[in-house]
């Protein structure tokens, strides 16, 4: 019988957490995790973390999903040629399963499901089954009379009578060392990847207090507006150019500028140089511009950071009002493309699912061409339409070539954003703006 736990490719070797210190030998077990099979692991996670008010987190080899204290709930993906084992409760798993374990001469704590931090569960997926956790995993399972049917350094797969599964793991006690820079709540004792956004596991750097300065250069054009720019990036503590940096999909800068009355966005990636700047030759009209810059430096912390400039030749109002906005039809049309928008009401401060639908405008299919670009699927750039406010961020769930591309962002407040999508086809970037008002629930 082969491991029905096929973790999607990219996850790694397993690496568990310790809840209390047995000796080596011991015969207690204690509750690890429920695995799950679902249709999109990444997608459930941000489900699962507010349900369980846990954190979003990834075991080496075992799956991603979420910690609760020390016990985890995690998911791997539903395969299409996955065999049915039935639907049951995690309780009578749990109860089946700690019978079983006991009937091997172990002790297994808790003694219910009931006494763990998962106990509600996971209403959603097939349950695959439950793990328990053991300091000295050689031990327990040369004990166990059954044989393994698949065995590891880390872990253990066991058959019950009933066709059910068991997994014993081993328990480690491994600080969090890693995470996504897009999705800081992602974790990991090790590399790896990102099960939201693909993007590579960084590593976590000390704790650092302040916000980058972004310092910008404008070369002036003659007739007004500038030629190209340059962006220097000091330390929040020392004041000092940094010069290190980590690339964020395929760039170790992103820049987008966007004109103050928002009809204008660009986003491009200057080149960095040997004296730490990133520079590059670009046109920019007489006007007042937000630039907004996303990075990584080598010490610190995700960046997104605004500088508000002015180009030569500008000669008009300075600190206007912001733009009134109004909400765009939920189909735009560009670049051989449809490009239709589909949400639920947007509230703030939640993770909002924006899911962009592409369809070729000649043939009225769906687009199932699309192409990476910067290593995803697609780019979102959100701003509030006082530009105080900007969000980058990336498609959720596995990398897909269309039609339909979701993103997870979190609006912070209430308001009207505009927002710029991006997708390359056939070699070309198309950009579709979109705007859309994110409202208070109503009492």
């Amino acid at each position: 019988m082969g491991r029905t736990l096929c973790i999607a490719a990219g996850l790694l070797l397993a690496v568990v957490l310790v809840q209390g210190q047995t000796r080596s030998g011991d015969s207690a077990l204690r509750f690890h995790h429920l695995h799950y099979r679902v249709a999109n692991p990444g997608a459930a996670l941000g489900d699962a973390a507010d349900a369980f008010q846990g954190t979003r987190t990834i075991l080496q080899g075992l799956g991603v999903g979420v910690r609760i204290g020390r016990e985890y709930v995690l998911f791997e993906r539903q395969a299409a040629d996955a065999r049915e084992r039935g639907r049951r409760s995690p309780a009578d798993a749990y109860l089946e399963a700690a019978r079983w374990l006991t009937s091997q001469g172990f002790a297994i704590a808790p003694a219910s499901l009931a006494a763990t931090n998962v106990s509600r569960g996971w209403p959603d997926g097939d349950l695959d089954h439950i793990a328990f956790a053991t300091i000295d995993l050689q031990s327990v399972v040369a004990r166990i009379s059954t044989r393994p049917f698949t065995v590891t350094e880390d872990y253990a797969l066991f058959t019950l009578p009933s066709r059910h599964v068991v997994e014993v793991v081993r328990d480690r006690d491994l600080p969090d060392a890693w995470w996504c820079p897009m999705h800081p709540d992602i974790r990991s004792p090790g590399s790896g990847t990102c099960p939201v956004c693909s993007m590579a596991l960084v590593p976590i750097p000390p704790p650092r207090v302040g916000e980058y300065k972004l310092d910008v250069a404008l070369t002036p054009r003659a007739g007004g507006g500038a030629s190209g720019l340059t962006l220097a990036i000091s330390d929040p503590d020392t004041g000092t150019r940094v010069s290190r940096f980590i690339d964020i999909h395929e760039r170790q800068l992103h820049l987008f500028v966007i004109s103050k009355d928002l009809t204008l966005f660009e986003h491009i990636h200057p080149e960095h140089r040997d004296d730490g700047t990133f520079a590059m030759e670009h046109s920019v009209p007489p006007g007042e511009y937000m630039l907004i810059a996303d990075f990584l430096p080598a010490e610190g912390t995700s960046q997104v950071v605004q500088r508000a400039i002015v180009t030569p030749g500008y000669a008009g109002p300075i600190f206007v009002p912001a733009p009134t906005l109004a909400v765009s039809p939920v189909e735009q049309s560009t670049s051989g493309l449809r490009i239709r928008l589909e949400h639920e009401p947007l509230r703030p401060r939640r993770e909002s699912l924006l899911r962009f639908v592409v369809i070729d405008a000649d043939s009225g299919l769906p687009a199932t061409d699309l192409e990476p670009y910067l290593g995803a699927t697609g780019h979102l750039l959100i701003v509030s339409s006082d530009l105080s406010t900007a969000v980058h961020g990336h498609p959720e769930g596995v990398r897909t070539t269309g039609p339909a591309v979701t993103f997870g962002p979190v609006f912070p407040a209430p308001g009207v954003y505009k927002m710029w999508v991006q997708f390359q086809r056939r070699g070309q970037v198309i950009t579709a703006p979109f705007v859309v008002r994110v409202s208070e629930p109503s009492a």
